[in-house]
């Protein structure tokens, strides 16, 4: 029988949505300055079009959703860190908001890192790079198998595995991935090339926007090329 699978509640060791006690997951207004952003975000950019539509939102409704935060044990001016809803705080500060709804979690950091992502992801706020990145956070930094977090995300492991192989792309295509430029199946189909090839055909891939099937058919015309002038030479 397979094992049952665990809810990300019992992954963080936080209590359930109704089942909330006074010390974890009150909800209270905070001054905005005592927030700051978590630095190990997952998500590294900000669309300035989608900020605004946000900002829009927030004057004329306020915040919906309450930001989540954990306390900070260092000294510091501001006393809480950001785990969920950098957004809505950076959209908040534009639209000129002092106090800020928030759920304080008392969360360490290995759960924290979760928490962020599990919450991006949610909202499907990652681009292909920043959810590599945000997998090999979770893994490597705060000791969480693979198996473990697909479990916890609720993804597949063959998911997980595939979206982190991505990091072992040159930089360059990482960055047209992340700009949208080229895809993660496009990242996918280059993994198993040279690292001269990989660059050569995602620079023509990006400029000529080339279909992942395109990106396919000229791999393999590549590979013929390859095969023929090797037996030429011999």
């Amino acid at each position: 029988m397979a094992a049952k699978r665990r809810s990300m509640a019992e992954f963080l060791n936080v209590a359930e949505p109704g089942n909330l006690t006074v010390t974890d997951g009150l909800k209270r207004e905070l001054p905005i300055e005592t927030l700051i952003p978590r630095k190990n975000q997952p998500r590294r950019t900000i669309d300035p079009t989608e900020l605004e539509s946000m900002v829009t939102t927030i004057r004329a409704l306020g915040i919906i959703q309450p930001i989540v935060v954990r306390p900070l044990d260092a000294p510091s001016s501001a006393g809480y860190e950001i785990v969920a809803g950098e957004r809505r705080w950076r959209a908040a500060q534009q639209a000129g908001m002092s106090t800020v709804p928030v759920i304080i979690r008392s969360l360490d950091e290995r759960r924290t890192a979760l928490y962020s992502l599990a919450e991006n992801i949610a909202r499907s706020d990652l681009n292909p790079m920043e959810l590599a990145r945000g997998y090999q956070s979770v893994v490597k930094e705060q000791g969480f198998s693979q198996t473990e977090l697909a479990e916890a995300i609720g993804q597949n492991i063959k998911t997980v595995n595939r979206i982190m192989q991505l990091l072992k792309l040159p930089e360059a295509i990482q960055e047209r991935i992340e700009q949208n430029a080229l895809t993660a199946k496009h990242g996918e189909l280059l993994l198993g090339l040279s690292r001269a090839q990989q660059l050569e055909l995602a620079h023509y891939a990006a400029e000529q926007q080339w279909s992942v099937r395109e990106l396919e058919r000229q791999i393999a015309k590549s590979a013929e090329a390859a095969q023929r002038k090797l037996l030429d030479n011999n």
